[in-house]
């Protein structure tokens, strides 16, 4: 009877004690949750900052937008030129092709025969009447 006394004490305590273990990791994580929020807040000022002054948050350097980058090196002169006519300028060495429109404002697709028209007429010439193998020719009889 003792026995099983101390032993619903025990579990009594443990349980407590869990739920006191329960109640620290929820502040702990709540904690985090905060901390976080505070970084993403901060961070939106940071670039909010530098969209309105131009300015770097922390160097104070102006902050430009698309890049550094010139574009007058010597390997850019080629890749231009090389997409200006259709060379190969990719790693899977397929060419790349020129960037601009594809056909003029106001202008049907297709010039001469296409890929409908192809089709068609085969389709045509399969329901076209065949004439009779077995007529006999002009001349002949039977």
């Amino acid at each position: 009877m003792q026995n099983a006394r101390a032993e619903m004490e025990t579990s009594r305590a443990s349980a407590g004690q869990a739920k006191i273990q329960a109640r620290k990791d929820e502040k702990a994580l709540n904690a985090k949750i905060r901390s976080i929020a505070k970084e993403e807040s901060e961070l939106d000022e940071r670039t909010r900052y530098a969209k309105e002054t131009g300015k770097d948050f922390k160097t104070g350097n102006p902050s430009e937008k698309g890049g550094t980058r010139s574009g007058d090196t010597a390997f850019d002169k080629v890749s231009r030129e090389m997409r200006k006519t259709g060379g190969m300028m990719s790693s899977r060495k397929n060419a790349i092709p020129p960037q601009g429109k594809k056909k003029e404002k106001g202008a049907k697709g297709y010039k001469g025969v296409t890929p409908v028209d192809r089709i068609r007429n085969r389709l045509a010439q399969k329901r076209a009447p065949k004439p009779n193998p077995y007529r006999a020719r002009a001349g002949e009889s039977d």
